[in-house]
């Protein structure tokens, strides 16, 4: 049972406090504002994520939640430049780096960005790294472009002292190894390396754990948590399993259907969960405390873009939805006028007793 799901809420409120009181004196690293994307297919003109706003500051972590489908990677591609183009584009909104409105640039421009202040780790390394190329050669090559004047042999030291880094045993095999050599949990490490090798100020990752098997994908994250506290990089981690969510994440965000319907610090969203959406999730986690026959989960399915509903976009699987609900798009509102705690739903709204 992961540690911050079973604390009163009490203790969740008073936790809270303190990581907001925390973070508010980090510096804004990442300001994503009314982020719109849009994919244009034979169907006519989709919207992938729809008015997405949400701030990360340095050195904090952020989860983004939610099924497959409701636009954690197209969030995480946006951001990184690499949306695949087309049918996908921003059509809507900013994304301020640093001070830089990344939604602006050029790919040419964005490469300067991507390896030497961002970094990200994909879902699938096997399909992410290079077949032909040693891993080492994998990591030098990100390690040269965007340091030109240093020398190859620099570079490998560099390159070998990531591996040792990412906590790989026989760094020097693995150094020389391809792909195919290396286990699963191996590839993500060097994965791992291949993103930090710049030390970026912003490490994006992609479920970085799913194709791993239970040990490995705890060291996975252990990792990932140590690289932040050593280096103090900002992590933004897409993942669907709120218990990692639990362990690792300072804030969180969770979408649905391309749309933010809760945001708040992490002890906040797990002892008091506003959104029927995220009350599903937090619901559906298995707990050895239960004596249940039957594990929860949420009824129905994530909408198809080309068949999205009216108004809120979650009231079709919603238990407690109105004819508001069906008719009308919710804000997303402070909670009991908490400004750290947003949540998209009319339930905490006057409309919703007329």
């Amino acid at each position: 049972m992961p540690k911050d799901i079973s604390v009163t809420r009490e203790e969740g409120r008073r936790i809270a406090e303190q990581a907001i009181a925390r973070d508010v004196e980090k510096e804004v690293l990442l300001d994503v504002e009314n982020l719109h994307v849009t994919l244009f297919t034979e169907d006519g003109a989709l919207p992938a994520i729809t008015d997405l706003s949400f701030v990360m500051r340095k050195g904090e972590t952020l989860a983004v939640v939610g099924e497959s489908g409701c636009g954690k990677s197209m969030t995480a591609l946006s951001i990184m430049g690499l949306l695949p183009q087309p049918p996908a584009k921003i059509t809507g909104g900013q994304i301020n780096f640093d001070g830089t409105d990344l939604a602006k640039l050029s790919r040419d421009e964005m490469r300067a960005y991507r390896g030497s202040k961002m970094g990200m780790i994909f879902q699938e390394p096997m399909t992410s790294l290079n077949p032909v190329m040693t891993a080492g050669k994998q990591i030098r090559e990100g390690i040269l472009v965007h340091n030109p004047k240093m020398d190859k042999k620099e570079a490998d030291a560099r390159a070998l002292e990531m591996i040792k880094l990412v906590g790989i045993p026989a760094p020097e095999k693995v150094f020389r190894s391809y792909p195919h050599e290396l286990s699963g949990g191996m590839r993500q490490r060097v994965m791992i390396a291949i993103a930090l090798a710049c030390q970026p100020d912003l490490l994006i990752c992609d479920e970085p754990t799913t194709a791993l098997d239970v040990t490995i994908q705890a060291q996975i994250l252990q990792l990932i948590d140590r690289m932040k506290q050593e280096l103090g990089t900002a992590v933004m981690l897409i993942t669907h399993d709120m218990g990692v969510v639990s362990e690792m994440a300072d804030w969180v965000l969770v979408m649905y259907a391309g749309h933010k319907v809760e945001y708040t610090v992490s002890a906040e969203l797990f002892t008091n969960p506003k959104h029927p959406y995220t009350r599903g999730l937090i619901d559906s986690i298995p707990s050895l405390d239960d004596d249940k026959e039957k594990l929860f989960a949420i009824p129905g399915n994530v909408p198809m873009l080309s068949e999205m509903p009216t108004g809120c976009p979650f009231h079709p699987r919603c238990p407690f939805a109105r004819d508001i609900c069906r008719k009308e798009t919710p804000d997303l509102l402070p909670v009991d006028g908490d400004e750290n705690h947003r949540c998209a739903c009319w339930k905490y709204t006057d409309k919703w007793g007329e």
